[in-house]
């Protein structure tokens, strides 16, 4: 669920995904035949990725779920651990881990794994676009499943940049989408005075707390203020912080965090056209979006890809990652469901 309107809302509240599940869905039915299909693969030595995707890409999470619990109740072994030796292991593989995984699991190892790589465009992707209530959910299951703080690991492991994301993760927000004009003015006010010394946070105190602490409805009318104040400025908060800020890892958050809170879906759409368009594709990214999406907003975030490149993001994923044939297919699978 973007983190726009009420930050109250939780992850399944409200959809757009491609995936909605299986009405006549039988878990044993379809632990059976996976356990058929992956004997069948070790006893012919024949590819099954594409069965295997099939199965699983029309099942919810919530049912996938189901599927792994019952056959480990039958065969004694998770259906990942059952997989290793028969499926290709590289993305394939990990994408059906992720399609396999609780959505708060995958969400707190993709940001454990960011932490310790000290990998901020991840860790500001996850916590720039997770909801207040899905912060909370990730911060407590982080300590149950790490026995380790999210705060303490970023302070040991990210550098002079852990403040902020500190500051996203404990942020007060308030919850109601009321706006205040005259609140609009003052913020609007200390945002134009930050620009004015390069966006030197430590000079204007004041920024952060106003992107942490105050609703969404409120900041997309400061940053729509900022956007045609005096003399004709047309330039919209972002591209100014991009331009001025110097410091390139403080400046993709805010950028990011920006980017969120004017419109989530289409900030996904941006992180998907990079990924397929750089020299070496981010497949990591590209799973972790479109597997995490697909039961949330992946329609919206496909239509916003088709309007802003002109483009289907299936096709887009094809051209790059086509010669990877089995991950290229079960991603092209969850985007198109």
């Amino acid at each position: 669920m973007p983190p726009q309107g009420h930050l109250k809302s939780k992850r399944r509240e409200v959809t757009s995904g491609t995936i909605e599940g299986d009405s006549n869905f039988d878990a044993e039915a379809d632990a059976n035949q996976l356990r058929e299909i992956l004997k069948e693969s070790l006893e012919k030595d024949i590819s099954v990725e594409n069965t295997v995707a099939k199965i699983l890409v029309q099942r919810s999470n919530l049912q996938r779920q189901k599927i792994d619990e019952t056959f480990r109740s039958l065969y004694e072994v998770g259906l990942c651990d059952d997989m290793m030796n028969v499926v290709n292991k590289g993305n394939f593989f990990e994408t059906v881990k992720a399609l396999l995984s609780k959505p708060i699991d995958y969400d707190v190892e993709c940001l454990r794994e960011a932490i310790m790589e000290g990998n901020e465009s991840v860790i500001c992707e996850m916590l720039c676009t997770r909801t207040h209530t899905e912060l909370s959910e990730i911060l407590s299951t982080y300590e149950s499943v790490f026995e380790s703080a999210v705060k303490e690991d970023l302070e040991n492991f990210i550098g002079e940049h852990r403040h902020i994301y500190i500051s996203i993760l404990e942020s007060p927000r308030d919850s109601d989408n009321t706006i205040d004009e005259s609140l609009v003015t003052e913020h609007l006010n200390k945002l134009i005075s930050a620009e004015r010394t390069r966006w030197d946070l430590a000079s204007n105190p004041d920024v952060i707390p106003i992107f942490t602490t105050t609703n969404f409805a409120h900041l997309r009318a400061v940053f729509k203020q900022f956007q045609k104040r005096d003399k004709g400025n047309m330039e919209m908060i972002e591209s100014s912080i991009k331009k001025h800020l110097h410091d390139e890892s403080l400046s993709m958050c805010l950028v990011m965090w920006v980017k969120s809170i004017k419109n989530v879906t289409r900030l996904f759409s941006e992180l998907l056209y990079q990924s397929v368009t750089s020299l070496t594709a981010d497949s990591a990214r590209v799973i972790r979006i479109v597997v995490g999406r697909s039961e949330i907003d992946l329609n919206q975030i496909k239509s916003h890809y088709m309007m802003q490149y002109n483009k289907q993001l299936q096709l887009a994923v094809q051209q790059k990652c086509g010669n990877d044939h089995a991950y290229s297919t079960i991603i092209t699978m969850i985007i198109k469901n």
